[in-house]
């Protein structure tokens, strides 16, 4: 597993706290020492961040009720960063809430806005950017108001970090050029507030899949990176250009860029940074086979992460150990560690992480012979996929309404308030002249004026509002990625799918039987570990059209979750799902796909069943019970070699005696004669990506 250096990862390292430390306020001359002193704290955090939180400790042991308010709001400024960096996350928090308190106690607005705006970072680093997005439209009044470039800076790389994580790239990389163009504007240290922002649009370029741009860009930070003289800027530059050459299949100066990091964190105390990058050395080295280094990286990573105390480091530390582990042939002890992961992950709701962590472990079973255990670990991982997936999209689909509805709150205050500030001048107006009719004539008119600008205004919202619903309501039943149907559409087919027709005709009509396929693709993440995400979109996108293609205008296809697609064909006899399965296993592997010049083999397997299945009742077999079984027929296509798909035909059995065994294992009522099986095998392969 690899940690990539995120753009919320950068606050750690000192992203925010520059530029708020530009923003102290004017103090008096016996408050300069103290000033110049917390300056040179923050000159050696730039090079040893654990000498200066050293430092930053011993300035605190001096503050007394009486240390200038200046003072005591640059100390935390300072403080507060190198807290971050060893992890200590509480006393992070407590730190901006004292911010907060002296801010409001000051009534400073700008103190203020900055204290809200590190608050919306927590939020972000902690994974909760729908959270952080109320915080910074509270502060958005306050920096625009104040028109300081220091303060639009550290809000406009807030913004691009929550926009970011919500999924909207756009938005984001928005906000980050606008944060790089006021780098350009900084009253101190602009050198370091532009690599600073460069460093983010890096990574948002690397997110959006390009990283020809995200080297480009780094280039430039790293031009300007000795005038900075940030060891931890730098050293997240290094990460960043390390994954970025990854993408670019550049595995070994990956690896060099990433041995330079690891000696810039080291000699710098850059505790979570030198974590960060022992974690992707160890999977460097996993990748390419090499378990021993894989695993000495690995237990280095594990080492460092137990004595801070950084839960999430230490479980991804843990599994490569386990995969180094079970790579070198020591399959039980690697086991152990990566199902210890697996049981953390679970335990806390990280089920995405358990997922990831769960499908590599289906590989390691599969590489080291054991198909009955990389069976049971693929089911494990379909099921927290669809999980995910269901989770995932009523997430997103609320995100974007909580989105949508925050900003319109925003404008909706802001409108309110420019409305208020016309309705005090008019009336100031009409105290002033009362006896003057024409200037009285004056003002009705501009009331009438103001009213139609409003009533206009108004149109033009419920436009907007129109229009982003319409958006919302297409992305909520459409992949954005492939563009086909998603899960969700399929389940409002299902429920309006009639399951009886006229007293169980439905049933005993062979040709009014509709057809459930399922389908995986082989190998596909070895697809992403060779050629990088970008090659594994390119082909899912590929796949998606060829299956379009090959099924009829009536069938319906659809990304259900991952590298899997489900086609759904009514009115589809078991002949037809037999000579479909044969023309879709033809359309994918027949040819290899072509992404940037590079020739790719893909197959798939998959599973397919006719609904109602076998004449039986929906009531005691419904879609969702005949689509499980198809699921098990792609497992056993995958365990018996893949390229290949299973129909389940029709019982040989009473339905209440093969339902109970086919509800959860269909080599069981297989092996016991209850069931036929139909074999179709995809076109012969000359190369195979996953080997």
């Amino acid at each position: 597993m690899q940690i990539r250096h995120s753009l919320t990862s950068m606050v750690r390292h000192g992203a925010i706290w520059f530029a708020l430390a530009m923003l102290a306020p004017p103090c008096w001359a016996g408050e300069s020492a103290d000033l110049e002193r917390l300056d040179g704290i923050y000159r050696t955090a730039l090079k040893d961040n654990a000498q200066a939180l050293r430092e930053a400790q011993a300035f605190a042991s001096q503050i007394t009720p009486d240390t200038p308010y200046s003072v005591r709001v640059e100390f935390l400024r300072t403080r507060i960063p190198l807290l971050q960096e060893i992890g200590q996350v509480s006393a992070t928090n407590a730190d901006i809430a004292e911010l907060l308190r002296l801010g409001q106690q000051q009534k400073d607005m700008a103190v203020i806005a900055q204290a809200t705006v590190w608050a919306a970072a927590q939020k972000t680093e902690a994974d909760q950017p729908d959270e952080a997005l109320p915080l910074l439209l509270e502060a958005k009044a306050l920096a625009e108001q104040s028109a300081n470039p220091v303060a639009l800076l550290a809000l406009n790389r807030a913004f691009g970090n929550v926009y970011s994580k919500l999924g909207n790239l756009e938005k984001a990389l928005d906000h980050y050029l606008a944060a790089v163009r006021l780098a350009d504007q900084q009253p101190r240290r602009r050198a370091k507030a532009k690599l600073d922002q460069l460093s983010n649009l890096s990574t948002l370029y690397v997110a959006m899949k390009e990283p020809a741009k995200a080297l480009a860009t780094l280039d430039e930070a790293l031009k300007l990176a000795p005038e900075a003289g940030s060891q931890a800027a730098l050293a997240s530059l290094k990460i960043n250009r390390g994954i970025a050459l990854v993408d670019l299949g550049q595995h070994d100066k990956a690896l060099a860029v990433n041995q330079e990091a690891l000696a810039i964190s080291r000699k710098a105390g850059l505790v979570e940074t030198e974590i960060v990058i022992l974690i992707n050395l160890a999977d460097h080295h996993l990748r390419a086979h090499r378990y021993e280094k894989a695993e000495s990286f690995a237990r280095q990573a594990l080492q460092r992460a137990e004595q801070t105390g950084s839960k999430a480091n230490a479980a991804v530390a843990r599994a490569n150990l386990g995969f180094a582990l079970a790579g070198q042939g020591k399959i039980k002890e690697g086991v152990a560690h990566v199902q210890a992961v697996i049981a953390k992950y679970r335990e806390s709701g990280s089920r995405a992480d358990e997922e990831a962590v769960t499908a590599e472990l289906a590989d390691m079973y599969e590489k080291a012979g054991l198909y009955r255990e990389a069976t049971g670990a693929l089911r494990q991982q379909l099921k927290l996929n669809r999980d995910i997936f269901q989770a995932d999209q009523a997430k997103a689909i609320s995100r974007l309404q909580e989105q949508f509805h925050a900003e319109q709150r925003q404008k909706q205050i802001e409108l309110l308030a420019r409305e208020n500030k016309l309705k005090d001048t008019e009336l100031i107006n009409r105290q002033l002249q009362q006896s003057v009719t024409l200037l009285g004539t004056a003002v009705t008119f501009m009331s009438a004026g103001f009213v139609l600008w409003l009533y206009r205004r108004v149109r033009q919202t419920n436009r907007r509002l129109k229009e982003a619903n319409s958006q919302l309501e297409f992305h909520s039943v459409r992949d954005p990625l492939t563009g086909l149907y998603n899960r969700r559409s399929f389940l409002d087919l299902m429920k309006r799918r009639p399951s009886q027709i006229e007293g169980g005709r439905r049933e005993t009509a062979a040709d009014n039987q509709d057809g459930l396929m399922i389908l995986d693709i082989d190998h596909f993440k070895p697809i992403n570990d060779t050629w990088g995400h970008a090659t594994g979109d390119a082909v899912l996108v590929e796949v998606a059209q060829r299956l379009r293609s090959t099924v009829r205008e009536s069938d319906m296809v659809l990304r259900w979750g991952g590298e899997e697609f489900l086609v759904y064909s009514p009115r589809a006899n078991p002949q037809h799902l037999k000579g479909l399965a044969e023309r879709l296993l033809e359309a994918i592997g027949s040819k290899p796909i072509v992404v940037g010049g590079q020739s790719i083999p893909v197959t798939v397997t998959a599973g397919f069943i006719a609904l109602p299945y076998s004449g039986i009742s929906e009531a005691l077999c419904n879609w969702e019970k005949a689509l499980q079984i198809a699921d098990m027929a792609l497992y056993m296509g995958k365990v018996n070699g893949r390229n290949r798909a299973y129909g389940v035909g029709p019982l040989r059995v009473a339905p209440e005696i093969a339902l109970p065994i086919l509800d959860h294992d269909l080599s069981a009522a297989l092996k016991a004669g209850m069931i036929e099986l139909t074999e179709v095998m995809g076109p012969a392969q000359t190369a195979n990506p996953g080997h």
